[in-house]
């Protein structure tokens, strides 16, 4: 794997219904997360951010410890439109099935897809062809991965248009499983292996139905958030070490990082991550006073916080230093902030202000 598919880029819904699955068929969150460095604690954690390898650790363990050839279908069937986050806030308020799909198919870099799906428009019905994406491999096999979108693409399809038989016809491009007898107990639809490409075949008329959730307003919404999304993995995907840098810097509370430890998170060398943030024009210095002061400005938000505590969760040692810091980034005082704040009735979110110097 490359050191992007260690990347925590992606979000961790999909961990919750996994977690479901895995209890109905008796099995701890120990078990699952073997090795993958996460904890029972980070699944309901909406702060959570899984790479491509911790899934792909966590499908592998699914099928070491269920023992069950058929898993895969399983699992899929389990996985909820939910498992998307944002993207399925957009699709959900799509006005038609084929414009959720498209939607769906658009963003698909934000949640990890290993697969480009391609419609062919038909007289009667619409030929979605299933092929890997470049430079992507599977897991586990290729008839494991297969299953495993099929199967959550049918159970979000259903969820979306409200009707148990959503397939017309299932090609598939491998050859038949051991377990190809099973497929009958999850598909309401014919199904044939060995052909030349996998697809999925939907009636025209399923695709043009308008949703019972479409929302034209929330769904350009969602779609702005999937696009700010999008951004930020194509940006690590290609190996933008500022972009990767805030995103660690983020995750942060409290006392922050060395450059040191960054840059071994990121696979790089301390020389590399410098040389790089000055080409971009900043600084690890800058970058984390500009994560402290959106982690003040929220926090300050709050009038139950003392400037003490405020102070601590931005990595400050004491409330003089956070003060005096605060003061040379914005010609106010803590104090002063909130009292203008609350005068005005604004609370600043965070994003909307930067240090004024780089080297404050």
């Amino acid at each position: 794997m490359t050191a992007f598919e260690d990347q925590a880029i992606y979000p961790s819904a999909e961990l919750f219904l996994i977690k479901q699955f895995m209890k109905r068929e008796g099995f701890h969150p120990r078990q699952w997360l073997l090795g993958t460095g996460l904890k029972e604690e980070h699944i309901l954690n909406p702060e959570t951010l899984v790479s491509l390898r911790q899934f792909d650790i966590i499908y592998h363990n699914i099928f070491r410890i269920t023992n069950r050839p058929d898993v895969a279908l399983a699992l899929g069937s389990s996985l909820n439109l939910s498992r998307w986050g944002v993207l399925s806030v957009a699709m959900i308020c799509s006005q038609t099935l084929g414009s959720a799909l498209e939607t769906g198919n658009r963003f698909r870099s934000i949640v990890r897809s290993r697969f480009k799906l391609t419609p062919h428009f038909r007289k009667d019905v619409t030929e979605i062809v299933i092929e890997r994406q470049e430079g992507m491999s599977f897991p586990l096999s290729s008839s494991f991965s297969h299953e495993l979108l099929i199967a959550s693409m049918q159970t979000m399809i259903r969820s979306l248009v409200k009707e148990r038989n959503v397939f017309a016809e299932i090609q598939l491009n491998y050859a038949p499983p051991p377990h190809y007898q099973d497929y009958e107990k999850f598909f309401d639809c014919p199904y044939s292996f060995n052909r030349e490409k996998s697809m999925l075949v939907i009636p025209n008329e399923l695709m043009h139905r308008p949703l019972p959730t479409g929302n034209p307003i929330t769904e350009q919404q969602a779609i702005a958030v999937c696009k700010l999304e999008a951004e930020r993995v194509a940006q690590v995907q290609k190996g933008d070490l500022t972009w990767m840098l805030r995103s660690e810097i983020s995750k942060q509370e409290g006392p922050l990082p060395s450059l040191d430890d960054i840059a071994d998170r990121l696979h790089v060398t301390p020389r590399t991550l410098r040389r790089k943030l000055q080409e971009a024009g900043t600084s690890y210095r800058r970058i984390c006073h500009e994560h402290q002061l959106q982690l003040a400005l929220h926090y300050l938000a709050d009038p139950k916080l003392k400037s003490s505590a405020v102070a601590h969760k931005c990595g400050f040692k004491d409330a003089a230093s956070f003060r005096e810091a605060f003061k040379r980034w914005t010609d106010m005082t803590p104090q002063e902030h909130r009292k203008r704040s609350r005068a005005t009735h604004v609370t600043l979110p965070i994003g909307s202000l930067l240090p004024r110097s780089a080297a404050a």
